[in-house]
């Protein structure tokens, strides 16, 4: 990745844990890099959205639904138990309803991609009409936000694209 990209990236480490491996070569299971990417996310929205307690009332009471429509992984190599896994976010695609959620997983300790994934997000009234990002999020989603094709990606490219 370009250094300049990098910086925009919300960062969080993991380290591997037994629960999540098959016990018996200590890989962990594929499922977890999906529930690593949930936990970076809300990780970041703790982080980076002042008012997120707020977000999540509105979520909580009805008035508004923050859902994944899309998401997509690619698994490069295995995690293994012990491993200190690095979580790179970053946002792409923002308008006005939705926004993607990049995630880059690295060994920490090796610096080797283990996994590429996306999320896109979208915002309804729980009736299926669409409500515009709440705007503490958007403005953190924007500081976060890359060119996805100032990336140097594989398998998932053509989900990050613009239709």
């Amino acid at each position: 990745m370009v250094d300049s990209i990098i910086t925009k990236a919300f960062i969080l480490e993991h380290k591997v844990y037994f629960n999540e491996t098959n016990a018996v070569g200590g890989v962990a299971y594929f499922s977890n890099y999906v529930k690593w990417q949930g936990m970076a996310r809300e990780e970041y929205f703790v982080k980076t959205v002042p008012d997120w307690r707020m977000i999540m009332q509105s979520i909580a009471s009805g008035q508004l639904n923050m859902i994944t429509v899309e998401e997509h992984s690619h698994f490069i190599q295995h995690a293994f138990f012990g491993d200190t896994i690095t979580i790179r976010l970053f946002t792409a695609n923002i308008k006005r309803y939705s926004f993607d959620m990049v995630f880059f997983m690295f060994n920490s300790e090796e610096n080797k991609l283990l996994y590429e994934g996306m999320q896109r997000l979208a915002f309804d009234d729980f009736k299926g009409k669409f409500m515009e990002i709440p705007q503490s999020m958007l403005r953190s989603v924007k500081e976060r936000e890359i060119d996805i094709k100032d990336l140097k990606l594989s398998k998932l490219g053509k989900y990050f694209m613009t239709k």
